[in-house]
């Protein structure tokens, strides 16, 4: 099922649906989606979405970004029946932004929050469509700015299933990576121009694809919304660190 264009958000009733509000603050982007489905008939549609490039300043605009896509979809808080949050890999500060949102919205609401990793929702906003169309078929590799000198990288088929877990990947080791895929990987994620151009220089058979900032954020309300109970009380939102971050956290404050 992908986004419906068949209904606005004023024709949606909120009875016998669940909606999902997802939030992504793990790349330099603070992007939220609200997504809806339908328990009766299954129909699942987007109803909002907003994304900003930010490099800092995530906190100050996150929940303002909330409160705009819910009244872009004509909504209030009480109408949101899930959370689902970006645990990383990804910039630290931002992570903690947005987990710390995600869980203050939950809790306030009682709502269940479901965490969900970067890599697995440029993925699924691939291969749903979400944000923009790609060429089907191909495998995936996401791969998201580590800040430092390599990538987090994971390796997706075409389906949108893991085929490797995330891990951190110095640019020399890019192309090995790489050629253990079948076929030419479709590269995604903030550092896909980056590594796109680690994989030309060595001759690697390559593409990138152009997903909207709001793929993510809508791939993170999707999946939330249409996961059985038991799915999402088996993704906690916890930060998911491939290492430890390069920043010293005050005594008693937690991630």
């Amino acid at each position: 099922m992908g986004q419906s264009d068949t209904l606005t958000p004023a024709d949606i009733p909120v009875t016998g649906s669940t909606i999902a509000l997802g939030i992504d603050t793990a790349t330099s982007v603070c992007a939220v989606a609200l997504w809806r489905v339908d328990l009766a008939t299954g129909l699942s549609t987007a109803l909002a979405a907003k994304a900003e490039a930010l490099v800092r300043g995530q906190a100050e605009r996150l929940l303002p970004l909330v409160d705009e896509v819910l009244t872009k979809a004509g909504l209030d808080y009480a109408a949101v029946d899930r959370y689902g949050v970006t645990i990383g890999p990804g910039a630290f500060t931002g992570l903690r932004v947005g987990l710390a949102a995600a869980r203050g919205l939950a809790l306030a609401s009682g709502r269940p929050l479901m965490g969900i990793t970067g890599l697995q929702a440029f993925a699924h906003a691939a291969v749903h469509g979400l944000g923009g169309t790609v060429p089907p078929g191909r495998p995936l590799l996401v791969a998201i700015d580590s800040r430092r000198e390599d990538f987090y990288l994971q390796a997706f088929d075409a389906a949108g299933m893991a085929r490797s877990q995330p891990q951190a990947v110095m640019p020399s080791d890019v192309p090995s990576f790489a050629t253990r895929l079948t076929g030419a990987p479709l590269l995604l994620g903030d550092a896909a121009p980056a590594v796109a151009t680690v994989l030309a220089t060595a001759g690697c058979d390559h593409s990138v694809a152009a997903l909207s900032a709001e793929g993510p954020a809508l791939a993170v309300a999707r999946m939330t919304a249409m996961a059985v109970p038991a799915v999402v009380e088996a993704h906690p939102a916890n930060p998911l660190y491939i290492r430890a971050p390069d920043v010293t956290v005050a005594p008693g404050t937690a991630p």
